[in-house]
């Protein structure tokens, strides 16, 4: 089998966006220089997503003093092979582009992935360590089976699962149990 040519994220971003026979933009990454097809969510994931996003929305507007921002799907350029669209960033609010241009440049300051069952291992590492190395403080993968999240930092990583705490420095003063991420009644 021939080897792929790997892009660089300049590359990457001067290819035209595909769209699928009803017209739906065709979603995918360049991880670690590779373009990676994403399948449209399940339902499950979404869910999740928007639960996750909901619990932070709800602290950052109690807490506006933080100074942060946490978006959605936000495309990020980080470094020379990396262009990812995180399920959620939390940014601090000057690092955010006033909406200029396709995607923001620099990792999040805390990045928010949900695996889906057509994640590799390869390629959520390869994304940890590029938010990691491109400047973002905090990782958190999120497993719907094991309804657990990996916590990666600079320093260490972590599972926090069922109704132990998750909580992070960026978000100072946020504590919730891991089990209300999975609660989607």
């Amino acid at each position: 089998m021939p080897a792929t040519a790997l892009l660089t994220s300049e590359q990457y971003l001067s290819l035209p966006e595909e769209f699928d026979q009803h017209g739906n933009r065709i979603k995918d990454e360049l991880i670690a220089g590779e373009i990676v097809r994403m399948p449209p969510p399940s339902r499950e994931h979404d869910l999740i997503k928007n639960r996750i996003h909901e619990i932070i929305l709800l602290f950052l507007h109690a807490n506006r003093d933080l100074g942060l921002k946490a978006l959605m799907e936000y495309a990020i350029q980080i470094g020379d092979r990396d262009v990812l669209v995180p399920d959620i960033s939390v940014f601090r609010k000057e690092r955010v582009s006033g909406g200029q241009g396709r995607l923001q440049r620099g990792a999040p300051d805390l990045a928010i992935e949900i695996v889906s069952p057509s994640d590799t291992a390869l390629h959520v590492k390869a994304k940890v360590d590029a938010y990691l190395s491109g400047g973002g403080s905090a990782v958190w993968v999120v497993y719907p089976e094991s309804k657990s999240v990996l916590v990666y930092s600079r320093e260490s990583i972590r599972e926090i699962a069922a109704d132990h705490m998750i909580e992070d420095p960026l978000l100072a003063g946020f504590v919730s149990p891991v089990s209300t991420f999975f609660e989607l009644d």
